[in-house]
């Protein structure tokens, strides 16, 4: 140690050294995955098989032909699930939910999973989000969990994932557009920002690592209904010197593709409409460029900013 000390020559080695590892380990190899949310399990027979389809497709989707890729598509890491897993939180809908997805794999569905509630998944205390709260801790590889059990991130292939439950808040707002309808519950985001700041500060803060972030509600016209400006604002103070590449969310049932401060955002759609199957995305993350694919009854479109 005291050559290396006295010899700038070493310093300046070992802090190179420093460096490369801090940069190849924000590197982004190559990531697939898949997103979709407002599944709205009902309890019926035909929910079930029309959902079935699509855990079918979702199972074979490396058979399907991608535009603009070469090759192969890598096999998917898993499914993110930002919120309406059912449609009402009742006990026989979460059972259908849980019975189909699972978790690592080991049900109908063949990749991990990884869900967070929305607005019609019930209260605090419903069984969806006591339910997830359970499932994180059996999802595999999860970097942290937050208090209260619900909110969670992940780390693949050099990016970071974020699940943030309804959408980045501690409390209701009363003054959102649509919070005078309400006083159950399910409206509480439960400390998802609070959540969010502290992982950022333990898993990310420095080493600008990309981060993709996931939740229930966007800034769909709908969508801006459930949560107030001052919320994104205060939402995007905790997240603006950070390296997010992308940010997809539910709720209003369309796919879509836009931008809010500069960051890409995607609407995710929905793997139903009624009785009849819907869409799920298909992501695709090398380097700095991301492409998004809606996939539906096997045709699939690239879904462009």
């Amino acid at each position: 140690m005291k050559n290396i000390k006295a010899n700038p020559k070493y310093f300046v080695l070992l802090c190179s050294i420093w460096l490369i590892l801090i940069v190849s380990s924000c590197r982004i190899k190559e990531c697939v995955f898949l997103v979709t949310s407002d599944l709205h399990y009902d309890g019926t027979i035909n929910k079930t098989a029309n959902l079935d389809s699509v855990i079918g497709l979702m199972n074979d989707v490396k058979k399907l032909k991608i535009p603009g890729e070469s090759g192969r598509m890598k096999t998917p890491f898993g499914v993110v699930i930002p919120g309406d897993l059912t449609d009402s939180g009742l006990p026989e809908q979460w059972k259908q939910f849980t019975d189909s997805w699972g978790v690592n794999g080991e049900k109908k569905l063949k990749y991990q999973v990884f869900e967070s509630f929305g607005n019609h998944d019930g209260n605090i205390d419903s069984l969806v989000r006591t339910g997830v709260s359970k499932r994180n801790k059996f999802r595999r590889e999860i970097r942290a969990i937050s208090e209260n059990g619900l909110h969670y991130s992940w780390d693949r292939n050099g990016i970071h994932f974020i699940m943030l439950g309804s959408y980045p808040g501690n409390v209701w707002d009363s003054t959102c557009g649509w919070c005078h309808y309400f006083n159950q519950s399910f409206k509480d985001p439960q400390e998802s920002l609070a959540f969010l700041e502290k992982d950022l500060k333990d898993n990310v803060k420095g080493t600008h690592k990309p981060i993709v972030l996931f939740f229930h509600y966007g800034w769909d016209d709908f969508s801006k209904l459930w949560w107030t400006s001052a919320e994104q604002s205060a939402f995007y103070d905790i997240i603006k010197a950070e390296n997010v590449v992308a940010i997809f969310h539910g709720h209003d049932h369309g796919v879509a593709s836009y931008k809010w401060n500069g960051i890409n955002i995607w609407s995710d759609g929905a793997p139903q409409n009624g009785n009849t199957t819907g869409n799920f995305l298909l992501v695709h993350i090398t380097g700095t460029n991301t492409k998004v694919y809606s996939v539906s009854n096997k045709n699939v479109v690239q879904i462009k900013q």
